[in-house]
């Protein structure tokens, strides 16, 4: 039993100022090519090089507009670390199955897992539907035979599950973040004495984690403590 590490990848340049962050956006809504004069995903370089100098793997799910380079793909793969899909437009089955397209094209690779860009409240991005219906991506996600989703519900107690024999669905996660977390019931200590009984998610959005000391240090705390693994 361990803790199982999802990083999703939000943002081509970061937040970390007003610049970054417009470009970001505009990256997102407008379907731009990486503007590599700008730090695209510097954030996400620097976090790898922090996991693999402790031997930690992780998923990670990219958006159509952070898409790893040929260069993170070999450090990705190279280090063991697990690639997929942060379905960001999921009006139906075919919006679906283009995201997955587009990024099997773009690492020339089989998609295997996936997660959903947020969580049915706010609209992130042109592209994105944020309406949150699990029960769809669970059928969309067995008839192109993945093999595990991700889910964003906040509840980390809720128990994985096996459909059909074939599709891993994990309808929750220990969101690091404590705006999408009951820190009270749920806080660092909690997370790491459950790790010893069952699997739990642990959901971190890397330009969040490193520019909040606490995330950091709460961060640290849960990987000193814990097993980390993959599936």
């Amino acid at each position: 039993m361990a803790v199982i590490l999802r990083i999703d990848v939000d943002s081509p340049y970061g937040k970390k100022n007003l610049i970054t962050h417009s470009f970001s956006r505009l990256a997102s809504d407008f379907n731009l090519p990486p503007i590599l004069m700008l730090p695209y995903l510097k954030y996400l370089n620097n976090f790898l090089k922090y996991l693999n100098n402790k031997s930690i793997q992780g998923y990670f799910f990219f958006r159509r507009c952070t898409l790893p380079t040929k260069e993170l793909l070999k450090i990705l793969r190279g280090e063991g670390h697990l690639i997929g899909l942060h379905l960001e437009n999921s009006r139906s089955f075919d919006s679906f199955k283009n995201e997955i397209d587009i990024m099997q094209n773009s690492i020339n690779a089989k998609v295997e897992v996936f997660s959903k860009h947020g969580s049915g409240k706010y609209k992130h991005g042109y592209y994105h539907y944020p309406a949150y219906e699990p029960d769809k991506y669970l059928q969309w996600g067995l008839n192109l035979g993945m093999k595990i989703f991700f889910g964003n519900l906040e509840i980390p107690t809720i128990p994985s599950s096996v459909i059909n024999e074939r599709l891993v669905f994990f309808p929750a996660a220990f969101w690091l973040e404590h705006h999408w977390r009951n820190t009270k019931l749920y806080d660092i200590n909690w997370l790491i004495q459950e790790s010893k009984t069952c699997d739990i998610v642990l959901l971190i959005h890397i330009e969040n984690l490193i520019s909040n000391r606490l995330f950091l240090s709460e961060f640290e705390q849960i990987i000193q403590n814990t097993k980390i693994k993959t599936i």
